[in-house]
């Protein structure tokens, strides 16, 4: 199964300059000596990275929700749950017709899965539980995923503690219709009977009385014992038509008593929905992340990164200062990051790291490289190297000339809210192609 994210003119004037003085070889300098008759000289610096704690993310409104839980041998559990509000398809649901004929049939939750990106691990057997929310959340509101929201009741699982095998390549025939690739829960009778009994009342008259009355769902998994490997993350896009909580009934008093209606409430745009992410690293069963975390000075033979507010490396790079009164000009600074090892294929590395700075009130800040575009930046997992790199010339430069004071770079997993990908990176203390920062100069 695949897994499934300001001084511009200086620096153009001085890439055409080092291109004009080389041969088309992309690697050329490396053996080239400060007195080479080319005037191109590459050096290399010191580095200093470890892996730190990441913080809990904003996770609402995002594009993709994250449902389920997965175990790795490196991270340990990593686990997400889904926070969602449904709303009324018409106004005054009910209001002035003959409802004694009504019959509860059922009523699903239905997610879609995100297309070819459907999740991040196993297709394995998961057990999901659906509790009603407690409290009026606000679609004007921030919601991090940290922030589990209050519920009340019993699990609203028609069928509880049962494993459910996700199937985001099956479409769904429901009622005569193929449907989208989907999550389909069904919910307790009990919750079909009560949206039955409010049809003709205030509570399916407008959307604001119906957040009132059903205030939404939170949806989480419960899958005790997970080996390693097991498991995965699963991708929904919740603001998909398919994604909706459906009511099922009939009406017996009608011409048609045995016909079978569905009437829709739909998660959109409108609709609060986040997600909830928990790590557990004291499940991994390799020690390597731990004790990371643990060793923050000595120098690092392997650092980490993980999405969803997992972890993050930290690239510490004192030693620029000492290029400040070089003669040559800085034409360009690459960060090669290899990957420590291949890994689990259905556990690949990001698809893209992005590097942050810290500003002077310490909040994270973009690089300048970053003036050019991602492209220019670079950043993407090269499958064939199996390595990242950076272009951060332009960072480079102002820490050399003195316009950043701090030499620090703190590197994320690009889309991190809305992917579970991890990956281990060769420390600089690696014994083989450990990372480095190559500087290339030049006197023309």
């Amino acid at each position: 199964m695949p897994a499934r994210s300001g001084h511009w003119a200086l620096f153009v004037l001085c890439a055409f300059a080092l291109s004009a003085c080389r041969k088309p070889d992309p690697d050329i300098g490396n053996e080239l000596l400060p007195s080479d008759p080319l005037g191109v000289v590459v050096d290399t610096v010191e580095l200093h990275a470890f892996t730190r704690l990441d913080t809990n993310f904003r996770s609402s409104a995002l594009s993709r929700q994250l449902l389920g839980s997965f175990m790795d041998p490196t991270f340990g559990l990593t686990k997400a749950g889904i926070v969602t509000q449904a709303r009324l398809s018409a106004s005054n649901i009910g209001l002035g017709q003959d409802l004694s004929g009504l019959v509860a049939d059922s009523i699903v939750l239905a997610l879609a899965f995100d297309g070819a990106n459907y999740a991040y691990g196993n297709l394995d057997p998961q057990v999901f539980r659906v509790h009603e929310v407690d409290e009026r959340l606000s679609i004007d509101s921030v919601y991090r995923s940290n922030r589990v929201p209050v519920t009340t009741g019993p699990d609203l699982l028609a069928v509880r503690g049962g494993r459910i095998t996700p199937q985001p390549l099956k479409k769904p025939f429901i009622l005569g219709d193929s449907l989208a690739p989907q999550l389909r829960l069904r919910l307790s009778d009990s919750l079909a009977q009560r949206f039955i009994q409010a049809f003709g009342t205030n509570a399916l008259s407008t959307n604001d009385a119906f957040l009132d009355f059903f205030k939404g769902v939170y949806i989480t998994v419960d899958n005790r014992g997970q080996a390693p490997y097991q498991g995965a993350v699963l991708y929904f896009n919740l603001i998909s038509a398919p994604s909706k909580l459906t009511l099922y009934y009939r009406d017996t008093a009608s011409s048609s008593p045995t016909l079978t209606r569905a009437l829709d409430f739909p998660i959109n745009a409108n609709c609060v929905r986040y997600t909830v992410v928990e790590h557990d690293r004291s499940l991994a069963v390799e020690p390597g992340l731990a004790e990371a975390l643990a060793d923050t000075v000595a120098p690092a033979a392997r650092t980490f990164v993980q999405a969803m507010a997992g972890v993050r490396t930290i690239i510490r790079i004192p030693g620029l200062v000492a290029f400040r009164d070089r003669a040559q000009v800085l034409a360009k600074a690459e960060l090669l990051l290899p990957l420590d090892r291949p890994g689990y294929p259905y556990h690949p590395p990001p698809a893209q790291l992005i590097p942050f700075r810290r500003d002077p009130a310490g909040q994270e800040a973009f690089l300048p490289d970053l003036i050019g575009g991602i492209g220019a930046l670079d950043g993407s997992y090269r499958p064939d190297e199996k390595a990242y790199r950076f272009n951060i010339t332009r960072w480079v430069q102002r820490v050399i000339s003195g316009g950043f004071d701090d030499p620090t770079l703190e590197l994320v997993s690009a889309s991190g809210g809305i992917t579970a990908n991890r990956v281990v990176l060769r420390g600089p203390a690696a014994s083989a192609s450990p990372m480095r920062l190559r500087l290339t100069f030049t006197s023309y």
